[in-house]
């Protein structure tokens, strides 16, 4: 049995991050899940990243593998599709401020969309439209997050 030495690496990498996140954040407070301090998300975030850091770790030692290339791991991938997302999200941070949450955020989702499925384009839209009104809501309304407001004034 041939052991991934790269996942191993990497998993131990990521679960000592996630452990030093942890302990940094819960020396800042964390707080309850009703008044959360100022490590409450980050302590929830190198929780989860250890989760995910143990699960590579497991997979590594369980899984049997035969030696893999480097240059097999990067054939066969749409390097244009990460490309046009790479470009669409620094798009996204310029423009951001000058066109507003609303109507930059739902261009957005459109274009991710379309990326990962050309066909339907009435249902991305739709999906893209509540995406955008339901973390308008979360984040403006409930929450009150001062959001980007652009050229629509809301």
């Amino acid at each position: 049995m041939i052991v991934n030495l790269r996942d191993q690496l990497s998993g131990f990498f990521w679960l000592g991050i996630s452990v030093f996140v942890c302990l940094e954040s819960y020396q800042s407070d964390i707080g309850s899940f009703h008044s959360p301090g100022p490590g409450f998300f980050p302590f929830w975030g190198g929780i989860v990243l250890g989760a995910f850091a143990i699960l590579l770790l497991a997979k590594t030692w369980l899984e049997k593998r035969e030696g893999i290339k480097l240059l097999d791991l990067w054939r066969g991938k749409e390097w244009g599709k990460v490309i046009l997302v790479l470009g669409s999200l620094l798009i996204y941070a310029i423009l951001l401020p000058r066109l507003g949450y609303l109507l930059t955020t739902f261009g957005l989702l459109i274009l991710l969309f379309c990326v990962k499925d050309r066909q339907r384009l009435l249902a991305q839209g739709v999906s893209a439209l509540i995406t955008v009104l339901a973390s308008y809501v979360v984040f403006y309304v409930w929450l009150k997050v001062p959001l980007p407001r652009g050229i629509l004034g809301f």
